[in-house]
Parts: C-alpha cells; sequence; structure tokens
C-alpha cells in the first residue's frame, strides 16, 4: 500500500541543506558554566555571602547552645559547678597571715631563712612602744591575779594544817625562828584544788593574752579589753596539761629530756590560739616547727627566757616591759618560722 500524495499547494521551499541561518541577535545571558541546569556559582565575598563550607561532607556545628559533654569513663559524671564548697585544710580557713599549706590546716613549717634577732626584737619593741599601756595593764592585773591565787592557796592550805610547831632561840649573836606545820588530809585537797583553779585560770589568761598579740601581728588595733578574751581555753589547757607532764616525766631522767621537751613544744600554745587546734595537733604542730627550724627555734626558746630573766632582775617591775616583749618576741619568730606575715613596723 502507498502513501498518497500530499495536496497541492503553495508551500515554502526546505532550507538549503548545511546553510541554517543563524540564531536572531539579541541581549540572552550566557549560558551557566557546566552545562544546562547547573546551580550559579555562589556569589564572591561581600556582605551577607555565606560562610564557605567545610572540608568535607560534614554539615556545620549548629549555632547557639551545645549539648553537655559526655560522662568521663565508668559512669560517673562531674558535679556541677557551684554545688559544693571549695576544700579548706584540716583547720579551715587560714587566719592571720598563713597562706593554706600543709597538714595542719593552713602551714606546716618548711624551713624558713630562720630568725633575725636584731630583726625579731625590734619588732618585738617597736610594737610595745607603740601599744605600751594596752599591754602593760592586762600584764599587771594577770601578774596580780596569779600572785593573790597563790597566796590564798598557800595562806588556806597552811591554816588547815593539823598540827603546827613554831621555836624562837636566842644565842651569843643573833637569834633564829622556824615555822613548820604538818600537812594533813584537808590541807592537801585544799592545794590540789587550789592549784587546779590556778591552772585553769594560767590556762584562759595564756589564751587571751596570746590572742591580743596575735591582734598585733596581723596589724589589727587592740584595745586593753582585747587581752581579756580566751580563746580556745579547754584546747589550751589539755595541751599544756599533756605538756607539762612530759615534761616532768622528762626533768626526772637527768633534766635535758624535760628540756628537750619544752622547746619542742615552744610554740604549742600560739598554735592552738592561731588556728583553733586540738591539743595533739597543736603539739605536733609546734614539734614540726621546731623539728624543721631547730636553731631558730632554739635561739627564740633562749632570748624569751633573757628577756624575762633580765626583767625580773629589775625588782620584778621590770616584768611588765620584759613579758610583753618576751611574748611578741615569741610571735614573731613563730610567724616568720611558719612563712606568716606580721603588720608592719610602725612609725
Amino acid at each position: 500500500m502507498t502513501n498518497p500524495p500530499p495536496p497541492e499547494g503553495n508551500y515554502p521551499p526546505p532550507p538549503p541543506e548545511g546553510n541554517y541561518p543563524p540564531p536572531p541577535q539579541g541581549n540572552y545571558p550566557p549560558p551557566p558554566q557546566g552545562g544546562y541546569g547547573a546551580p550559579p556559582p555562589p556569589p564572591q565575598g561581600g556582605y551577607g555571602a555565606p560562610p564557605p563550607p567545610p572540608h568535607g561532607n560534614y554539615p556545620p556545628p549548629p549555632q547557639g547552645n551545645y549539648p553537655p559533654p559526655p560522662p568521663p569513663q565508668g559512669g560517673y559524671a562531674p558535679p556541677p559547678p557551684g554545688s559544693y564548697p571549695p576544700p579548706q585544710g584540716d583547720w579551715g580557713q587560714p587566719q592571720g597571715g598563713y597562706p593554706p599549706q600543709g597538714n595542719y590546716g593552713g602551714y606546716p613549717p618548711a624551713g624558713n631563712s630562720g630568725v633575725d634577732i636584731g630583726e625579731t626584737f625590734g619588732w618585738a619593741w617597736n610594737k610595745f612602744s607603740k601599744n605600751a599601756v594596752v599591754l602593760i595593764v592586762p600584764t599587771l592585773v594577770y601578774g596580780l591575779v596569779l600572785g593573790a591565787l597563790y597566796g590564798i592557796i598557800t595562806f588556806a592550805s597552811g591554816a588547815l594544817a593539823p598540827t603546827s610547831e613554831s621555836s624562837y632561840d636566842s644565842y651569843d649573836g643573833g637569834a633564829s625562828y622556824s615555822f613548820s606545820a604538818g600537812l594533813g588530809v584537808a590541807s592537801i585537797i585544799t592545794m590540789l584544788l587550789g592549784y587546779l583553779v590556778l591552772f585553769v585560770v594560767g590556762g584562759a589568761i595564756s589564751s587571751a593574752y596570746y590572742g591580743g598579740l596575735l591582734d598585733i601581728a596581723n596589724g589589727t588595733p587592740v584595745e586593753i579589753g582585747s587581752f581579756f578574751k580566751p580563746r580556745n581555753v579547754g584546747s589550751v589547757l589539755i595541751a599544756s596539761l599533756l605538756v607539762g607532764i612530759a615534761s616532768s616525766i622528762g626533768s626526772f631522767l637527768c633534766v635535758i629530756p624535760g628540756l628537750i621537751v619544752t622547746i619542742f613544744t615552744l610554740f604549742t600554745t600560739v598554735s592552738i590560739v592561731e588556728r583553733g587546734l586540738s591539743p595533739i595537733d597543736g603539739i605536733k604542730a609546734s614539734i614540726d616547727i621546731v623539728k624543721a627550724n631547730f636553731v631558730p627555734a632554739l635561739l627564740t626558746w633562749l632570748i624569751t627566757l633573757v628577756i624575762v630573766g633580765v626583767g625580773a632582775l629589775l625588782c620584778g617591775i621590770g616584768l611588765l616591759v620584759a613579758a610583753p616583749v618576751a611574748a611578741l618576741f615569741l610571735v614573731h619568730a613563730y610567724r616568720k618560722l611558719t612563712g606568716g606575715q606580721v603588720a608592719p613596723l610602725t612609725p
């Protein structure tokens, strides 16, 4: 079967082979790079341009609040900040002039440069001269209190003695008088109770007195009442009792062991008052200080004895000056040997 011929009519002639006319001229945009349908290239630079994509096929991290990191191995997550107070030493927050270091909540000694005798004595005298009345008045009051208690104890124990004997002898060129009293049960009990009261009062006085001296070392303004505020009396009393027993036992063993105990416990009371230590920790602290600085500690002990001895030679009145100066000397040496700070000299 053959196709019918096209209908006759006026048809335009077909275009010549191979010679197609050029496309019409106009303002058409050039085709995109990379072929038709390719996305346009990103804008180069300028404001508002998005950041370049990261290397690799990873999406950029989300902006804003990041989730917390995963817990460490073992399943224990760290506590949130602020959920517990910062750690402190065994003594709590350091006071006075001590940096927190070591075992006793703030210092143990580290073998410092030692005690400059001239500097320490100059500081002690400077602080005494600037606080003379404030120091002399409590020293006088405490001396009178202790002296009165001792006199009462001696008188009461003698008055309760069951027997007494007095004799008066005269002979060529002179006479002699003697008095003796035997102590009974009542006298012994009175004496023991009296010395117990004297011991307690002495411990309270020591803690209050060193408390005022440490205030001076801290640069805190002091008044007479500052020396009548006992601090950590219980620990001071127990530590003093333990040191006294050890010293007494040592004294019976050819005296030298007793002196060693006295030297190594030189800073017990001031350590307890300064840091609020227990009796045992106070004794340990003093032993550590002296052990790390034996020669400076020995010099401190000797010089305080010399100062007090010179004051006692001046009819006893000199103790009103010597006692506070010796105590200030001890406090300054204690601070220097433990790395603490002291108030500067007062002009």
